[in-house]
């Protein structure tokens, strides 16, 4: 038996066991806010325990255990990957618009029912196994495995990846890093677009409605600054030249729009402005004395943060009494890695192999839309991969995932891994 079908063995043989894991973390809240993981990391440790794992708990926040764990290979050194999921998941929201209940881990049509079991607790469970597995095997592999499994992933990272990487860096920064965020079978992410996080706050003199002229509406200023700042969506970036050629692929486009949506392809290379909240006026009849807008721009590879605050601020200027501040002032820009790279090429070519019904084309290379932990391994220069289940009903009521694609995807970061550490030796 070769090393790869011994290895899916391995994989097919625990079906069982990984939709009863799946289940088990879909039945535990980690809804962020408030984030309390503690629960689910204790089934993670209970597991590795079982497996014979070594693994450790680091908590900046006694609520918000990361777990490290890791294995050597028993071919001497080589290359240090590391494989990287969450716990924290969104919240629920209006319970009562749910048909389930939201943490029934039901199975019915192939699915798998919960919050988080899209956003990630199929990922980071299909991590879990693809790890184990490759414990099993470590005989036969060089260089060192480590996974890392964090807690605040929703709310920025701060007390998870981010913490662990300024922390214990000799332990998880690795040369290269497999994630599994919902990504859609179709698409590799090899970058992601940054997020930009701005609160504007008007002040006016206000008054009564019936007199506009003698103190002005703070939430007439808002509309107008609103119609100013989506322009911004028009601004052109400037992708490194890999990227460009990448993403003006008819196929590549196609794949984004297959995965992420129509018009993702588009979305992926532009700046996007989403004015999130508005909060102005006390009563229709009052003019209103201030308004606060809290605004996402979600600028894309080669736009920065420094050129899009610029431009804000020439609008802001244009504008009474209007100021602004950033929410997550020093975050990280847009951020790619080499999406020729020789992960890349072990996770396009596992996918596409695997896949059978479950893709119509070869899956390929993309830009994610939205953020994840991968960010703070490629702001450290590290190539960092996301393949995941398809992002369909993400944080959306009645949330579930397809097992195929759970199964699916935890055969593909097995192989992929085991290529990528066999590989340097061969």
């Amino acid at each position: 038996m070769s090393r790869d079908a011994e290895l899916l063995a391995l994989l097919e043989a625990e079906r069982e066991r990984q939709v009863d894991f799946l289940q088990r973390f879909a039945r535990i809240d980690t809804a962020n806010p408030p984030g309390d993981t503690r629960q689910a990391a204790d089934l993670f440790r209970a597991f590795l325990d079982k497996e014979g794992i070594a693994h450790r708990t680091e908590a900046p926040k006694a609520d918000n255990p990361n777990i490290i764990a890791g294995f050597e290979g028993g071919k001497g050194p080589g290359r240090h990957l590391v494989l990287n999921g969450h716990l924290d998941v969104f919240p629920v929201g209006d319970r009562a618009a749910w048909q389930r209940d939201p943490r029934s881990g039901d199975i019915a049509d192939g699915r798998l029912h919960g919050r988080g079991t899209v956003d990630m607790k199929c990922g980071t469970t299909a991590l879990l196994f693809a790890f184990a597995c490759l414990h099993r095997l470590r005989e036969e592999l060089s260089g060192r495995v480590t996974l890392t499994v964090v807690s605040d992933e929703e709310t920025g990272g701060k007390w998870g990846t981010a913490w662990l990487l300024e922390n214990c860096a000799s332990e998880v920064t690795g040369e290269c890093v497999l994630n599994s965020e919902p990504s859609g079978l179709a698409t590799v992410r090899f970058g992601e677009k940054c997020m930009l996080w701005l609160r504007f706050t008007i002040a006016v003199k206000g008054g009564h409605s019936a007199y506009p002229h003698t103190g002005g509406s703070a939430n007439k200023v808002a509309a107008a600054l609103i119609q100013d700042l989506l322009a911004i969506e028009k601004m052109v970036p400037d992708e490194p030249g890999t990227v460009r050629t990448t993403l003006d692929r008819p196929e590549v486009r196609a794949a984004a729009e297959l995965s992420l949506g129509a018009g993702a392809a588009e979305v992926m290379r532009r700046v996007s402005v989403n004015v999130g909240t508005i909060q102005g006026g006390v009563k229709i009849n009052m003019l209103p004395p201030q308004c606060v807008l809290e605004v996402d721009f979600r600028l894309p590879v080669g736009i920065s943060r420094a050129a899009v605050l610029a431009r804000v601020a020439e609008i802001a200027a244009r504008h009474p009494g209007t100021r602004f501040e950033e929410l997550l002032p020093g975050g990280p820009e847009a951020n790619v890695s080499d999406p020729t790279h020789e992960m890349m090429g072990h996770l396009l070519r596992r996918a596409g192999a695997l896949a059978g019904a479950l893709l119509a084309s070869p899956p390929q290379p993309i830009v994610s839309l939205g953020g994840t932990d991968t960010r703070f391994w490629r702001a450290k220069g590290v190539p960092a991969f996301v393949y995941g289940c398809s992002p369909a009903g993400m944080g959306g009521v009645d949330e579930s995932v397809s097992l195929a694609e759970f199964h699916h995807v935890m055969k593909v970061h097995a192989l992929a891994a085991w290529d990528y550490l066999t590989s340097a030796r061969s």
